[in-house]
């Protein structure tokens, strides 16, 4: 069971590494709805990461 939530955390990783990308194009082009779309993003993928990190380890604990 504790090998599952480490594969969650591998398949967060590599999910991260591609929406990073994503939001680092977004802020980068000159429009002020892209850069604010981007930096919404941003927030809501730290957001998901905190959450499902400490999921993981509070199962990796127990």
């Amino acid at each position: 069971m504790k090998l599952l939530y480490i594969l969650l955390l591998i398949l967060l990783l590599l999910a991260d590494i591609f929406a990073y990308t994503e939001v680092v194009t977004l802020i980068r082009q000159p429009s002020d709805a892209s850069v604010i779309l981007g930096f919404g993003l941003l927030a809501i993928l730290i957001l998901a990461n905190f959450f499902i990190i400490r999921f993981s380890l509070t199962k990796l604990n127990a």
